[in-house]
């Protein structure tokens, strides 16, 4: 018996105890009431013995009802043919063949409505084996009681994965990741909603793609993706709704030992992002510009949520200093150290106490950063001066960056760390090596720049955002999809206007998550107070490409949690109705036997 059957088994033991115990905990109770009849003289012995036994009999056969002896299953497996299976070739004798309605008309099939009717028709045949593209997920909970051996079709051609973001903060840059096959040389464009073009790709030989643009104004916005093969021809679109919104602008202390183009950008950078930012720069005997000092307390720096500053600034930091910013950072402040200059042995132990190593390395300073390769100005352009277009050379600091608990922010082309951080307490800390990545900037990369400070401002900062719902890229019609942390009152409208109430279940816990079954395509959203999210629906038959994937990656998941198949055949449950029939018979002569007057004694 595989693991699932063992399971359910166990489950089915566990219940049939339960209602074992029950009837005769009943029995004894009846038994009692005619014991007291019986001393009280007003119901005979040979009454009362009929009566206790054929009470006894008849919860023996009442639970024969409901848990029938096991018997061995049939021999054979059970076939069951899904969207894309053809017939098989051959079927080994006592093998059943059905097929579910996804499936085509196959010669000598039985259609069944989903596999759970398969499985009653057709109990204890195993394996189940299925063919095609795999069980849809109305199919699924059925699928985990049983033992299961896919054989997968090919996947028909198109776009078959995506990603993209529902919500995204105004100014950050977000993505869109997704596989199309069947379009050798193909490209994948994004449109914005004046139809421009705003980001390109070309996809890849697995047919991924990765598109990146910056969030525009606050507002709901439709972008459109688009798919298109060698010959420039479109073959595909698929709107891709996203609701833009503001959110509190993050507060950041930038403090620099010197003046530098770096930091000249920086700032600016900041500015046109929307950050608080206040900025002390030090030139050395008393002189600064930017802001006015602060002093670096616990107070001033509860103010920020994230604190960019250098080596030299570090060192002038003191030991006091550097002690107040680590209490700030367990509190959730977060810290990036650039690395512009030599490090001593004094600085690389400090580095070290907070967890971090910066070590002289034998590596080339200049690098291309990967994403870099064109310009902003050259998305509309022709191929051919795409082409000519080349990544900005870009510096970095000599040094192996490493620690226990990392990860790394920022890679170079070669997979080297040029950025790593880690959790210190209830914050982050980072160091940083590139040193002019201003020359994305004056490189007309100004989107790249912006992700890149983006990024790492996203990462490391303190968290000051509510959280937001957990809605998934995508849903299908007619299929259940969970939406997680919704606040009380959360709805969702349909494009015909209705509004369906979701209900937290209360087993879900902190993370109060609901199902929703959507009746209808098309753009749906989430409606939280007066936000609203979009929700998109499509229809399996819109994008099959995708809906097979999905179908064929969840069977498979299935298939890896079901153990492994066996061809040995499952004891299953016997016929219930020679018990029923028995039963009823005890239960009728208990009824004539208790009714019958005494005249005979009995």
């Amino acid at each position: 018996m595989n693991e699932v059957n063992q399971v359910h088994f166990l489950n089915q033991v566990d219940f049939s105890n339960l209602v074992g115990f029950s009837l005769a905990a009943i029995v004894l109770l009846a038994s009692a009431r005619l014991a007291w009849q019986l001393r009280a003289g007003t119901l005979p012995w040979p009454r009362f013995l009929l009566r206790v036994a054929g009470q006894a009999a008849a919860a023996v056969l009442l639970y024969l009802v409901f848990f029938p002896p096991l018997q061995p299953g049939r021999e054979g497996a059970l076939v069951v043919l899904t969207a894309g299976a053809s017939a098989p070739a051959s079927l080994a004798p006592g093998d059943v063949l059905v097929a579910l309605p996804e499936a085509g008309d196959v010669a000598g099939a039985e259609r069944v409505p989903d596999l759970g009717t398969a499985l009653r028709r057709h109990a204890g045949r195993t394996p189940v084996r299925v063919l095609g593209l795999g069980l849809p997920a109305r199919d699924h909970d059925a699928a985990r009681s049983v033992a299961l051996a896919f054989e997968a079709a090919p996947l028909p051609e198109g776009l078959q994965a995506l990603d993209a973001p529902l919500s995204v903060v105004t100014g950050r840059r977000w993505q869109v990741r997704g596989l199309a096959t069947g379009l050798a040389g193909g490209r994948a464009e994004l449109r914005d909603p004046a139809d421009a073009v705003v980001a390109r790709a070309e996809l890849d030989e697995t047919g991924a793609f990765t598109l990146a643009t910056p969030a525009g104004l606050p507002g709901q916005v439709d972008y459109m993706l688009q798919l298109l093969n060698a010959e420039d021809t479109v073959t595909q679109s698929l709107a891709l709704p996203l609701q833009v919104r503001n959110a509190a602008p993050r507060r950041v202390l930038l403090l620099a030992g010197g003046a530098s183009p770096e930091v000249k950008y920086l700032r600016r950078w900041a500015v046109d992002a929307g950050l608080r930012l206040h900025s002390v720069i030090s030139l050395g005997g008393g002189v600064e510009l930017g802001d006015p000092p602060l002093p670096i307390t616990a107070a001033t720096l509860a103010e920020f949520d994230l604190v960019l500053l250098d080596e030299r600034a570090w060192r002038d930091l003191g030991e006091g200093g550097r002690a107040t910013l680590k209490a700030a950072v367990r509190d959730g402040l977060g810290v990036l150290l650039r690395i512009t200059g030599e490090l001593t042995a004094a600085d690389r132990a400090m580095l070290r106490a907070w967890g971090l190593q910066a070590e002289p390395a034998d590596i080339a300073r200049g690098l291309r950063l990967p994403g870099t390769e064109h310009a902003d100005a050259t998305l509309a352009l022709d191929a051919e001066t795409r082409a000519a277009d080349t990544a900005p050379l870009l510096s970095r600091r000599p040094l192996a960056l490493s620690a226990a608990d990392g990860a790394a922010l920022l890679r170079a082309g070669d997979e080297a760390p040029l950025a790593l951080w880690r959790a210190e307490g209830r914050g982050r800390v980072a160091l940083w090596t590139l040193s002019d990545s201003y020359r994305l900037w004056l490189a007309g990369r100004r989107s790249a720049y912006g992700q890149l400070w983006a990024n790492a401002v996203d990462t490391l900062a303190r968290g000051t955002e509510a959280a937001m719902p957990e809605l998934p890229s995508h849903a299908w019609l007619n299929q259940r999809v969970a939406l997680c942390g919704l606040p009380d009152g959360a709805r969702v409208g349909a494009p015909d206007g209705t509004e369906s109430a979701l209900w937290p279940d209360p087993a879900t816990g902190h993370a109060r998550c609901a199902g929703f079954w959507p009746a209808q395509p098309g753009r749906h959203a989430l409606l939280v107070d007066e936000n609203e999210l979009p929700l998109p629906v499509h229809d399996p038959a819109e994008l099959p490409a995708m809906a097979a994937r999905e179908n064929q990656q969840a069977t498979l998941a299935l298939v890896s949690g079901a153990g492994p198949a066996t061809a040995t055949p499952a004891p299953v449950p016997g016929p219930r109705w020679p018990w029923f029939i028995a039963w009823l018979l005890m239960s009728s002569a208990l009824w004539w036997l208790e009714r019958r007057r005494p005249a005979l004694n009995l």
